[in-house]
């Protein structure tokens, strides 16, 4: 049987600014720290988001979303041949919170996207906020919307891996016209 592990533990993500600093989230709260080439702590941008309070509402979401990952197969189908079994999902454990924040990643003008969890834990996708590295907040994406790209590139350029219904990679580049902080 393979070991199911623990949902919502808080991420450890990160990404680098072009001042060599690194972006990091470790937390689940909304903080967002900004280290020195040294690891020292240079800043670090908040927001009052709480997290959210697991319940046993979101166990259950949480365990069905474990069985779409790796789905009930037959005595010999690949999930079978893995060690995984329907008790994997019971073993599930649970931290007391569902982080904030998701992810991030840094564009090529130094915006931080903070993805932040949606409404019902980590399995939805949860609204953006773009920020500063001086914490100034840009504005928010919602939920529906445009969404953090697989890679930035220069000039606005933003590249999404996407699968079709043949399960093919394709690559869709777009161009990001206009992103204005909110006044």
């Amino acid at each position: 049987m393979l070991y199911a592990g623990r949902a919502f533990e808080p991420p450890l993500d990160l990404d680098v600014l072009t001042d060599g600093r690194v972006a990091l989230i470790d937390s689940t709260g909304y903080r967002i720290k900004l280290l020195g080439r040294g690891g020292e702590v240079t800043g670090t941008i908040e927001r009052p988001i709480a997290p959210l309070a697991v319940d046993e509402a979101i166990r259950a979401a949480e365990r069905e979303r474990y069985w779409e990952r790796y789905p009930q197969a037959s005595p010999d189908g690949p999930a079978a041949r893995m060690g995984v079994r329907r008790e994997g999902a019971e073993s599930l454990t649970f931290a007391d919170e569902v982080p904030v924040l998701a992810g991030i990643k840094v564009d090529w003008e130094d915006r931080i996207w903070v993805e932040r969890t949606g409404p019902t834990g980590a399995g939805d996708d949860g609204p953006i906020d773009i920020v500063t590295p001086a914490g100034d907040y840009i504005g928010t994406l919602p939920p529906d919307g445009l969404r953090t790209p697989n890679a930035f590139g220069p000039d606005g350029l933003m590249a999404y891996i996407e699968r079709g219904d043949l399960d093919v990679p394709t690559v869709r580049v777009v161009r990001l016209m206009a992103l204005e902080p909110r006044r």
